[in-house]
């Protein structure tokens, strides 16, 4: 793969690809050949989730640089051993357990069974109000692509362990921190010897609203 490095952009379960669509441009403008494919098919049914979303996200092949945001970070390891990632990037995203499987935090859990109607957790932007959004995202053509698009999940994803890969490439890693929400993930990328980037005083939707910081930040 010669050139530029190749991305794959993979976003979370509780949102879609709409959400890391700007920083696709971004990076498209630098030069770099962008992938965000649309992953939320692969979060329909709970079991065995994790396995699907990887299976979904390297369909396209190999790739160079594969980042994931926010509860994508869970993920990162497999899909990055299944295209073979020469680099892998959390942005604002969960750090997985070092070895093992990881398990939504109790907090987590019993935030979306709180929210959760008929055994299915509402999409992401409804859990704010449409203040709350305006503030997080406040452009209206953008805020109504990722509330438009935000799938409502099973609430029993939650209880899914994601295994981590016993090998996966992480010779080269990089977390950018954005926002308050993610201190600890950032706390613990650096505990493991990651480059952390960003002073998280943020938002977590910068990743969105404010891509040119984030493809900076990785330069």
């Amino acid at each position: 793969m010669g050139g530029m490095p190749t991305w794959l952009l993979c976003h979370p379960p509780l949102l879609s690809a709409a959400v890391l669509r700007p920083l696709a441009r971004e990076l498209t403008a630098a030069g770099h050949r962008v992938a965000v494919p649309d992953l939320r098919a692969t979060v329909e049914v709970a079991q065995g989730w994790w396995d699907a979303y990887t299976r979904g996200a390297a369909a396209g092949g190999p790739v160079d640089v594969v980042l994931g945001f926010s509860g994508a970070g869970v993920v990162l390891p497999s899909v990055a051993a299944a295209v073979g990632a020469r680099r892998v990037v959390w942005v604002d995203a969960v750090v997985p357990v070092e070895r093992g499987a990881t398990l939504p935090s109790a907090d987590l859990r019993r935030a979306v069974a709180g929210l959760a109607r008929d055994g299915r957790i509402p999409p992401w932007p409804t859990w704010w109000g449409p203040d709350a959004m305006a503030d997080l995202v406040p452009d209206p053509q953008l805020r109504a692509e990722i509330s438009a698009e935000a799938p409502s999940l099973p609430l029993d994803l939650y209880d899914e362990e994601v295994p981590v890969p016993d090998r996966w490439p992480d010779a080269d890693v990089t977390y950018v921190h954005l926002s308050p929400a993610y201190d600890r993930d950032a706390e613990e990328a650096a505990r493991r010897g990651w480059p952390v980037v960003g002073d998280g005083a943020g938002l977590h939707t910068d990743v969105a609203t404010d891509p040119g910081q984030v493809v900076a930040l990785l330069a």
